[in-house]
């Protein structure tokens, strides 16, 4: 496939995947690249939510999915026709709230979303507080001076830990990507890695479309709903997932001897 046939793919995606794409955000940088616009490469080395607000706010992804479901990164580098480079990645939405959420502080506010504003400033009263009776939680707050009454040692810290694991769900903590690289040595030319950890890589032995990659987180994270389950009857999304998923190319000189996907 070059470059032009890749950027008719994401078209595709755009159309039938429309109903759950909010935005989208991707175009030929150059007769060799296709990308988002001010890509920045490299892993963000921070905790997994401050990676994907930044991801976000910095508009780095291809498609954003609507109902905090994530973003998904497609980058395709060429030469003379021939793939160098690829990079499919899935952010997933980092937390949800366990309870609702009324007020957040002010001087928090260069964060764009309030979900994860308020998770911020919660860890940021854990490790700057000292576990002090200065947090702004008036109910957790009666607690410990009720239990302290009573003779209860439970310390604030183990009261604190209880009421911010209550509070949060921490839906995921990492991102999930599919790497090829034609010139590399050190390591499969194709492969799939979590997050930051550069030990563990499974490799693979094809390129698979952007098509199929999609659908699969997709499939995944909306498993069961109306949505897939509508989308997966549809004639021309049967046949055009039978047609990308048999297009595939075959990786030079795979010679992994352990575990690996066909």
């Amino acid at each position: 496939m070059d470059i032009d046939k890749i950027k008719e793919l994401l078209d595709q995606i755009k159309t039938v995947f429309k109903d759950i794409i909010l935005s989208t955000n991707y175009e030929k940088i150059s007769e060799n690249i296709l990308s988002w616009p001010n890509y920045k490469p490299g892993i963000f080395k921070n905790i997994y939510s401050k990676e994907y607000e930044f991801i976000v706010k910095n508009r780095q992804y291809s498609f954003l999915l609507k109902d905090n479901l994530g973003c998904i990164q497609f980058f395709y580098e060429f030469n003379n026709g021939e793939v160098l480079k690829i990079k499919m990645a899935y952010y997933p939405y980092p937390v949800v709230l366990n309870e609702n959420v009324t007020e957040v502080e002010s001087f928090l506010d260069e964060s764009y979303d309030e979900t994860l504003l308020e998770y911020y400033y919660d860890i940021w009263e854990i490790f700057n507080h000292e576990f002090e009776l200065n947090i702004n939680d008036k109910d957790l707050k009666e607690i410990f001076l009720k239990s302290q009454s009573l003779g209860n040692n439970e310390s604030f810290e183990n009261l604190l830990m209880a009421r911010f694991d209550f509070k949060y769900k921490l839906t995921n903590s990492s991102h999930i990507r599919i790497d090829f690289d034609s010139r590399v040595s050190s390591h499969n030319k194709c492969e799939i890695q979590v997050g930051a950890v550069n030990e563990i890589r499974v490799p693979i032995n094809k390129i698979i479309s952007p098509i199929i990659f999609f659908d699969f987180i997709v499939k995944n994270i909306l498993k069961g709903t109306d949505f897939y389950e509508n989308l997966s009857r549809k004639s021309n999304y049967v046949s055009m997932f039978k047609y990308h998923r048999s297009i595939k190319s075959e990786i030079d000189d795979f010679n992994e001897s352990n575990i690996y996907i066909v």
